[in-house]
């Protein structure tokens, strides 16, 4: 086969494609083609390498995983012993290679771990227990006859407990400190999280979502390095745990963001970057989840997951379409990680958005945008501080209110503000369906979009 020529093939700058631009759209002066990914972060719809900077490109990329795959961990809600465990055994021999098992308010004698874990060795797989509940003692009833390595974690950020109205944070954390001694041997097993949830769920902007998840890490790792736990050791054994929502390209930004942000701060603590190693969990998002027509969500979940494994997470939870999360929810759900892992080859690449410059500066821009923020934080002290002081709900709610005002505009919601059926998304009883969506009002609410926007438009 001969060699191909491209010295036909002139060179080409930014001003040589905005050309061929504005020749496809036959002569059409385009006045803005940026989009708002936040306050201020403005991003083009495309870049070539002239635009990028190498020594920052370099950064960003050695900062993302260096390991294909993710864990499709199922998301499951404790009921009783015997039916959860039919549950988690149900999902493992359907392809999840870890659980997420929620515990709600349950007690842990009311759990009874030891019956709902009943044949599920925890050394296979990886599960992760969200619950308010004691670290310590959760710890030590997981560990009850479960043999000397466990895999998986504990789900509780106690800054964002205490943000809910929980547990006092020193305390907590002092509950990890000891749970981070007993199980130091046990480098699968992660009993820290750092959550987005919180500032996603209430209306916060990407780059607000990742500000405080680091500046919550920095508070953490410091009081955990103040009981004498190594900074080396708390960076390794602690998870993010991510929401993702339906801005495609935005949301694959954020991930590849919080891996250089969290490169910059193991940096701080003065690590070896080639001995620290991010955990990122990662679910689709409730708040944009459309419950009056919740077929829709089935596309958006897949929308989010597809942007999740883009950004290079490390575990994969995706929520049913429904509230009801019945067995063919549940199964819908699992198999959207498992269509991505097995048909698309996916899995096959440790870091998929490596090589786009559009992405390589949505990523850089955004981390460089939360970093300022973060700074801004520490110099209130914390992110402690920063809430105490209101910073952190008046932040959220200006971007609450962008979202609201974007929906009454340009913004689309499939089968909520555009191509619906207004009979349906109809709420039946108004007084009601605001006491659904208002009566868990926390110190940050836990809102949903679409459910806000019908209330104020029905």
């Amino acid at each position: 086969m001969s060699a191909i020529d491209f010295s036909e093939f002139g060179a080409s700058n930014k001003e040589t494609w905005q050309m061929q631009l504005e020749k496809e759209l036959y002569g059409k002066q385009l006045v803005d083609q940026s989009w708002e990914i936040a306050d201020s972060v403005y991003i083009q719809p495309y870049y070539t390498s002239d635009e990028i900077q190498p020594g920052l490109t370099g950064d960003l990329l050695s900062a993302q995983r260096k390991t294909s795959g993710w864990l499709n961990t199922a998301f499951i809600r404790f009921e009783n012993q015997a039916v959860t465990n039919s549950k988690i055994r149900s999902a493992l021999t359907s392809g999840a290679d870890g659980i997420i098992l929620d515990l709600g308010t349950y007690t842990l004698p009311q759990c009874e771990l030891t019956k709902t874990l009943h044949a599920i060795r925890l050394s296979d797989y990886f599960i992760y227990f969200s619950s308010t509940q004691n670290p310590e003692l959760l710890y030590l009833e997981i560990a009850r006859g479960a043999g000397y390595y466990l895999k998986g974690g504990i789900a509780n950020d106690p800054v964002a407990q205490w943000m809910r109205g929980g547990h006092e944070v020193g305390k907590s954390l002092d509950e990890v400190g000891n749970v981070l001694r007993k199980t130091k041997p046990m480098k699968d097993f992660r009993p820290l999280s750092v959550e987005s949830h919180i500032y996603h769920n209430a209306g916060a902007n990407p780059i607000q979502e990742l500000a405080f998840m680091i500046s919550a890490l920095v508070t953490c790792t410091d009081h955990l390095t103040d009981l004498g736990i190594s900074p080396l050791h708390v960076l390794n054994r602690f998870f993010f745990s991510v929401s993702i929502g339906t801005e495609y390209l935005t949301e694959i930004a954020k991930l590849r963001a919080l891996r250089l942000l969290y490169r910059k701060i193991t940096r701080a603590y003065k690590l070896p970057d080639e001995l620290c190693h991010a955990f990122i969990h990662t679910q689709s998002s409730s708040f944009y989840h459309a419950n009056s027509v919740p077929h829709t969500n089935m596309i958006r979940v897949t929308s989010e997951a597809m942007s999740a494994v883009n950004g290079g997470c490390d575990a994969l939870t995706v929520h049913s379409y429904n509230q009801s999360g019945d067995e063919f929810s549940n199964r819908i759900a699992n198999n959207v990680s498992l269509l991505i892992s097995n048909e698309t080859n996916l899995r096959q690449v440790a870091d998929p958005a490596a090589g786009s410059y559009l992405l390589d500066r949505m990523s850089l821009s955004m981390a460089d945008a939360a970093w300022e923020i973060f700074l801004g934080i520490e110099e209130q002290g914390d992110i402690l501080q920063y809430f105490r002081n209101g910073f952190v709900k008046s932040e959220i709610e200006s971007s609450w209110k962008q979202k609201i005002d974007g929906m009454q505009n340009k913004k689309v919601m499939v089968g909520v503000n555009k191509y619906n059926d207004p009979e349906k998304n109809k709420p039946g009883n108004k007084q009601a369906f605001k006491e659904r969506i208002e009566g868990d009002q926390r110190v940050l609410p836990n809102r949903n979009l679409a459910d806000e926007w019908l209330l104020n438009n029905s």
